[in-house]
C-alpha cells in the first residue's frame, strides 16, 4: 500500500482527532488496517483480550477526557461482542470512534455464511450509534470518514461507527481529511428571553442537572445561586456542582422539593426518574436545555425547549435575567440535607466505605462505578468535587463494565481512577487485568466480594423470603491468586478503616491493582434512589 488507501485514510482521522491510542483487536477482515497503522507511531495500538474490553476501554477514555477515543474490531461476532461496550457508551454519552471490518462487498447480505457474516451488521450498529458510515466506494471514503470525524465531535456525545470491508480497506482513496469541525448548537435568543423571564419569576425552581452540563458547572453555579435554584442530580451529573455546594442536595432531597417545585429546568438532562416516577401537573413549568433536540420534549410537557449547548444557554439566561434579589434558600436546603443523612444513617458499611475511597483519593481522582452495592451508595453519599471524575454507564445499567472502562480510563489520563465492582461484574472483564499488565496501564481496581451478585440475592429475600434466593451466590476463585497470575500487585481488606491504607498503597503504585474488600450483605439503597410519586394523578 505505497500510495493513500482507504485504510491510510481511516488512519489521518484517528491523528486529525488527537487520538493517540486505539483499543483494538486484529482479525483478519481488518488485516489491511493493521498492516498501514504499523506505519503510524503516533498511534499507539492497546491489544485487549476481548472486543467488549476494546470498546469499554475506549469507552473509559471518552468519557474521562470528553474527547473522542477509538477501538477497532471485526465483524460479526466481533462486533457483537463490542455491542454491549457500544450500548454502555451510547446511554454513557461517550465519544467512542468505533472501526468495524465488513465481510466481502460481494457478499454482504446474500447469506453465503462467510466467515463473520451478518444478514445485516449496519442496521444492528445504527441502534448503537448516533452515525454509522459505511465505506464501499473508494471514491467518496474521504467525504464518509470526515462527516463521521466531524460527527464524533459535535453535538451529543455518542459512538459513531465506521464499517470498511476487507476487500476496500487497501483500495487507492482520493481526498483527504481535515481538522474535524466540531459543532455545538447554540440557543435561539427568542427562547432565552422566555425561560428567562419564566425562571425569574419562580418562587421555588429546583434544576435537575446531567453529563450534558459537564462544561458548564461554573454557569450553571452562577444562574443557581442568581435565582436560588436547588440543584440536583440522578447519576450522570455529579461534579457539575461540588456535592457541598449550599444549593446542590441529593436526589432523594430533590424529590422532598418535587410537590412544591413551581419550576423546573433540566441542564443536559433527561429527567427521566422525575418525570417518569414523581409525576407532574399544570402547576409546574418545565424547560429543558439539550444539545439532544430529541430530549426537549420527551414527555410531552415542555414549555420551553432549548437546543443548545448547556454552557451557551446558561450564560445567555444570566445575561437575560440580570439582577435580582432573592432570598436565601440555603437555610431550607441545609434542612433538607440534615434530614437525609438522618433517614440514611443505617446504611452501613455503604456510608463509611464511600467515605474511605473520597479521603484516598485526591480531588480530581476518578472513581468508575461498577454495578455494584458501593457504586449505588456513591450516587448518595460520595463526595463528588469536579466534573467526570465519576463514570457510569448511564441508563444501560451495564453490569461487569466497570474493569475494562476503567483500563481505558486510566490509559487516557495521569490522574488516578479507581473502578469499583463487586464480585459478580468483575469476572465478567476480569480478563483485560491481562491488558494493563502488558501495557503497565495503572489502574485501580476496587472489588467487593460478598459472594454473591448481591443486589439480586437481597431482592429476592426481599420480595419472596430468606429462603426463596435462586442462581444469586456464587462461587469465586481465590482472587490473591488471580492477580497474581495476571502479574497484578494485590492488597487484602476486610472494613473501612484497612481499605484506607491498602488503597492508598494501590493508587502509588506504578502499575495495575486489585484491591480486595471482603464483605458481607448490605442493607437496601433503593428506597432512596428509587422513589414514589408525589404529584400529579
Amino acid at each position: 500500500m505505497s500510495e493513500q488507501s482507504v485504510a491510510h485514510l481511516v488512519i489521518d482521522a484517528l491523528k486529525r482527532s488527537g487520538i493517540d491510542q486505539l483499543f483494538c483487536i486484529p482479525g483478519v477482515q481488518n488485516d489491511d488496517f493493521f498492516n498501514a497503522l504499523v506505519d503510524a507511531p503516533e498511534i499507539r495500538p492497546i491489544v485487549t483480550r476481548h472486543e467488549q474490553g476494546a470498546a469499554y476501554m475506549a469507552m473509559g477514555a471518552a468519557q474521562v477526557t470528553g474527547k473522542p477515543a477509538a477501538c477497532c474490531v471485526v465483524p460479526g461476532p466481533g462486533m457483537l461482542n463490542a455491542s454491549g461496550a457500544l450500548t454502555s457508551a451510547y446511554w454513557g454519552y461517550a465519544r467512542v470512534l468505533a472501526v468495524i471490518g465488513q465481510i466481502a462487498t460481494s457478499q454482504q447480505g446474500r447469506h453465503f455464511g462467510a466467515l463473520h457474516d451478518l444478514p445485516d451488521q449496519t442496521a444492528i450498529l445504527r441502534q448503537l450509534t448516533k452515525h454509522t458510515a459505511v465505506v464501499h466506494d473508494p471514491a467518496t471514503a474521504a467525504a464518509e470518514i470526515q462527516n463521521a470525524l466531524d460527527l464524533v465531535h459535535s453535538g451529543l456525545p455518542r459512538p459513531v461507527s465506521i464499517e470498511v470491508p476487507v476487500d476496500v480497506w487497501a483500495k487507492p482513496a482520493p481526498g483527504s481529511i481535515t481538522t474535524p469541525n466540531a459543532t455545538m448548537p447554540s440557543p435561539d435568543p427568542a427562547l432565552i428571553e422566555k425561560a428567562a423571564a419564566i425562571i425569574a419569576s419562580a418562587e421555588r425552581p429546583l434544576f435537575v442537572i446531567g453529563s450534558g452540563a459537564y462544561d458548564a458547572g461554573e454557569s450553571v453555579a452562577e444562574l443557581a445561586e442568581l435565582v436560588q435554584a436547588a440543584v440536583t442530580t440522578r447519576r450522570m451529573g455529579h461534579g457539575v456542582l461540588p456535592t457541598q455546594h449550599p444549593l446542590m442536595v441529593p436526589i432523594t432531597s430533590a424529590h422532598d422539593l418535587w410537590p412544591t417545585a413551581d419550576v423546573v429546568v433540566g441542564i443536559g438532562s433527561r429527567i427521566e426518574w422525575p418525570l417518569g416516577s414523581w409525576g407532574y401537573d399544570d402547576d409546574l413549568t418545565l424547560i429543558q436545555i439539550n444539545v439532544d433536540e430529541t430530549e426537549l420534549d420527551r414527555h410531552g410537557i415542555t414549555d420551553v425547549g432549548i437546543h443548545s449547548d448547556a454552557d451557551l444557554a446558561c450564560r445567555a439566561l444570566i445575561d437575560a435575567i440580570g439582577p435580582l434579589n432573592r432570598p436565601s434558600r440555603i437555610p431550607e436546603l441545609n434542612a433538607l440535607r440534615a434530614s437525609f443523612q438522618d433517614r440514611t444513617s443505617h446504611l452501613e458499611p455503604q456510608l463509611s466505605y464511600t467515605a474511605a475511597i473520597r479521603d484516598v483519593l485526591p480531588d480530581d481522582g476518578v472513581m468508575v462505578e461498577d454495578v455494584t452495592q458501593i457504586g449505588f451508595a456513591a450516587h448518595l453519599f460520595y463526595d463528588h468535587l469536579k466534573p467526570r471524575t465519576f463514570l457510569s454507564s448511564g441508563a444501560a445499567g451495564t453490569l461487569g463494565a466497570g474493569t475494562a472502562v476503567a483500563i481505558g480510563a486510566s490509559a487516557a489520563t495521569d490522574r488516578p481512577v479507581v473502578g469499583v465492582t463487586g464480585d459478580g461484574g468483575f469476572l465478567f472483564t476480569a480478563t483485560e487485568l491481562a491488558t494493563a499488565a502488558q501495557h503497565n496501564i495503572p489502574c485501580n481496581i476496587l472489588l467487593f466480594n460478598n459472594n454473591a451478585y448481591g443486589n439480586v440475592k437481597r431482592i429476592q429475600q426481599e420480595r419472596f423470603g430468606e429462603d426463596r434466593t435462586i442462581a444469586s451466590t456464587l462461587q469465586n476463585p481465590d482472587m490473591a491468586k488471580l492477580a497474581d497470575a495476571f502479574g497484578v500487585k494485590y492488597w487484602h481488606a476486610d472494613s473501612p478503616e484497612s481499605l484506607r491504607p491498602a488503597l492508598g498503597e494501590s493508587i502509588n503504585h506504578d502499575g495495575p491493582c486489585l484491591v480486595e474488600v471482603t464483605v458481607d450483605a448490605m442493607p437496601n439503597p433503593w428506597p432512596f434512589l428509587r422513589l414514589p410519586q408525589v404529584r400529579g394523578n
